[in-house]
Order: C-alpha cells, then structure tokens, then sequence
C-alpha cells in the first residue's frame, strides 16, 4: 500500500468513526427526549386519573351524607361495602341484619361490629393488629383492607358510617380520626 492508500483509508476511518460517534450522540439524544416525554405524559396522565377520582369520591362522599341523613341508612352503605369486600360465595351475601350495631368503641382501637343476615358478625375496625394483641380477635381471622384496591371510595364510606354512628351513639367522646385513616373488614363467622 502506498503512503497516499494509507492516508486515505486514515481519513475514511476517522470519517467513520466521526459518523458512528454522530449517531450514537444523536440517538442518545433521541432517546432522553422520548423518555422525558413518556415521564411528562405519565405525570400528566396520573393527574389527570387522580383528578377524575377526587371528582368521584366528591360525588360517593355527597350521596353517602345523604344516605346517612336516612334512619338506617348506614346500613345501606355497609351493605355496599360488604357487597364489594365479600366475593359471592354460594348463597353467603354480605347484608347488615335486623339486628344492626352489636357494638361500637373507640379503645384500644376505633372499631364496630354488625350482625349480617347470614349470622356473621362483621368487625370494622382501624387496627386489626392490635385487637389480634389483645385476643379480641383470633389469629385466623383475616383482616380485609378496605382501600382503593377494593372500591375507591370504600376507605371514606366505612369513615363516614363510623362518624355517623360514634356522634350518635359515643357523643363528645368519639374520637377524631386521620382523613386517610385505614379500615379493615374482619368477618366473624357465627357472630362471635
């Protein structure tokens, strides 16, 4: 090879290697820009979602105070809330009975009971954990989350059911809770 071959295959290689570093800027560019836009969209879109759910749980929280202004109607929204933490299982459905409240307290935990027609018991309760520490409910007994993932507004339904029943029946001694307080659904077979 002469001096003038080797002079340029030099430039065509430093060409190409000029080009592919261009490229690889380029698509390095390319690809930060789409992931800024997909992060922009998402961002844009959960808001979105979050305002379509504030908007929605606005609207569950007025119909759930209307309920409640009915006599019994706390039983109405518990029947909802039973209705989408139990899956149907047979002839078993999740309904307050004739019975109502069995009990209602604010210690050690804020909690309720209700007997169903079916002849459970259902314990709504805000710290499960520490009615299973103090035996008030069994080990086995399983503690159903009453959040988003269930209904998105079953958190401040149950809330709204515990407000109404603890200033009707605890009075000055019901305690004020977190907005975000979390409930639990506990099913008490045979009333116990």
């Amino acid at each position: 090879m002469t001096t003038l071959e080797w002079t340029a295959f030099f430039v065509l290689l430093l060409a190409a290697l000029a080009a592919g570093a261009a490229t690889t800027f380029s698509n390095g560019a390319v690809t930060r820009s789409i992931r800024r836009l997909e992060t922009t969209y998402r961002r844009e879109k959960s808001l979105e979602l979050e305002q379509l759910q504030a908007q929605a749980v606005d609207r569950r929280r007025a119909e759930v105070a209307g309920l409640l202004d009915r006599p019994d109607g706390w039983r109405a929204v518990l029947d909802r809330v039973l209705a989408d933490a139990l899956p149907e299982t047979g002839a078993r459905i999740g309904r307050i009975g004739q019975d109502g409240l069995l009990d209602l307290n604010a210690t050690p935990a804020p909690r309720f009971t209700v007997a169903g027609t079916d002849g459970a018991a259902y314990l709504f309760t805000t710290s499960p954990a520490t009615l299973r520490r103090l035996r008030m409910i069994g080990r086995k007994d399983a503690a159903i989350p009453l959040d988003a993932s269930l209904a998105p507004t079953a958190r401040i339904e149950v809330d709204a059911v515990w407000e109404h029943l603890a200033a009707e029946r605890l009075r000055d001694r019901a305690p004020l809770l977190p907005r975000q307080t979390e409930w639990f659904l506990v099913v008490r077979e045979g009333g116990k």
